[in-house]
């Protein structure tokens, strides 16, 4: 099994990319801080720089053709994947209660946020869109917090009027 890291940096945000035999296991996303990128990057972690370029202007990102390694999800983790990738595209947010009821779920609003708690693939399958219940931005996973998705959802244009609630 071969496995690598890449790190790449654009519009203050950095991105790391974990690799394990071509699928893509991981991400983080934190603030750039005096993160270089990586000068060795693959062809997908350049198009993923352009792509946090773009984010960072208030424009669709666009992301590479990655290929996730889903087995590390459970049934239903897939299933609210896949849901929120149709459904919550650039610009729009879902809460949780209404994730769960279009995975046929209604009344799993908490599993669906242990579903996004856990999402291996931070801005690649993007749990930032997922709010609480009435708007109140919720947790966020990433290691600088809800600060770093109140920032997302603001390039995107995404962000509810409650958001100040960080809950």
């Amino acid at each position: 099994m071969s496995s690598r890291l890449e790190t790449v940096c654009g519009g203050g945000l950095a991105l790391t990319l974990c690799w394990r035999d071509g699928f893509l296991t991981a991400t983080r996303l934190d603030w750039a801080k005096d993160r270089p990128g990586d000068p060795e990057a693959s062809a997908q972690a350049r198009e993923a720089r352009a792509g946090l370029s773009r984010l960072a202007r208030g424009e669709r990102p666009h992301w590479p053709p990655f290929v996730l390694d889903l087995s590390v999800l459970s049934p239903f983790g897939l299933l609210v994947t896949r849901v929120l990738l149709e459904t919550a595209g650039f610009g729009r947010t879902v809460t949780y209660g209404e994730l769960a009821a279009r995975c046929a779920r209604p009344g799993a609003a908490r599993a669906v946020g242990r579903v996004m708690a856990r999402n291996p693939w931070p801005l690649i399958v993007p749990c930032h869109r997922v709010l609480g219940a009435g708007g109140r931005l919720g947790g966020y996973s990433a290691p600088a917090g809800p600060g770093l998705k109140k920032h997302l959802l603001g390039l995107e244009g995404a962000l509810p009027d409650q958001s100040w609630h960080a809950s």
